[in-house]
């Protein structure tokens, strides 16, 4: 469009220029005829030019149409997909917030878990230290037992009902009522008293001697003064235990044998 402007100005300046001379040689009706077609002719060249410049303009206005509606079957596609990922963000949010209630329970449960095993391992631990104390405990009294059989004494086990104490030695003459203790306690020496009581009271007959048999240790001067005072042999050694008992079986025998002569 502005090259058929500047083209038309071009034509009118020549023509100007021609219709001047014409003007001077006093031409009048031929200036005005060149007035007139130069004028049809740049007219024409503009009409011209406007149509191909509004073809032009429709042409762009066309091929910007189908841009736009491109543009906005891009915008819908995007909104589209913009859709499909907010929903896909809020499922994700969902599971996000489903296993995080996942990993709170589990934690939940492990502590749980952790806890009842410190409880079982606790409880283990004490079933093991009963169960080697019960160990430690039979194989004391199977030693006693065997060297007591040395001295021409058994050893029979007592049930705990109604009893309370661990065993009887019997000789020739003795009995004796023995509890057999880690390092001895005051209640072991009441065991022992108790013991001989409701012995004699279920067998009609007192023991000759209560023995509280100490096998983790010597036992204390406290203990010894304490059984002393209730006539209870309490020693840590199984033989001076069979001995001391084989010598009174034998004091026994001998008060027997005394008895019998009178």
């Amino acid at each position: 469009m502005e090259e058929a402007v500047s083209g038309v100005r071009g034509a009118l300046k020549e023509a100007r220029e021609t219709i001047a001379m014409m003007v001077e040689r006093g031409d009048y009706g031929a200036a005005i005829e060149a007035l007139a077609t130069t004028v049809d002719r740049a007219f024409s060249r503009l009409g011209e030019a406007l149509v191909l410049s509004v073809r032009g303009l429709r042409e762009n206005i066309d091929r910007l149409a189908g841009k736009v509606d491109k543009l906005a079957e891009s915008i819908a596609d995007l909104r589209d997909v913009a859709a499909k990922h907010d929903e896909a963000i809020g499922e994700l949010t969902k599971n996000v917030a489903e296993l995080t209630e996942d990993v709170r329970e589990l934690r939940e449960s492990v502590a749980d878990l952790r806890r009842s095993l410190e409880v079982e391992r606790a409880q283990r631990r004490d079933e093991i230290r009963g169960l080697r104390g019960e160990m430690a405990h039979l194989s004391f009294r199977f030693t006693l037992e065997r060297i007591c059989a040395e001295h021409g004494l058994s050893f029979e086990p007592l049930p705990p009902d109604p009893y309370r104490v661990d065993g009887l030695i019997e000789g020739r003459h003795i009995l004796a009522l023995v509890e057999i203790a880690r390092t001895g306690s005051e209640r072991d020496v009441e065991q022992l008293v108790e013991g001989a009581r409701i012995y004699e009271r279920e067998e009609g007959r007192r023991p000759d001697a209560l023995v509280l048999y100490i096998y983790a240790r010597r036992p204390s001067e406290e203990l010894v003064r304490l059984c002393e005072e209730q006539g209870i042999i309490v020693d840590s050694s199984p033989r001076r235990i069979a001995r001391k008992l084989a010598e009174l079986d034998r004091r026994l025998a001998e008060n027997k044998a005394a008895r019998s002569e009178g």
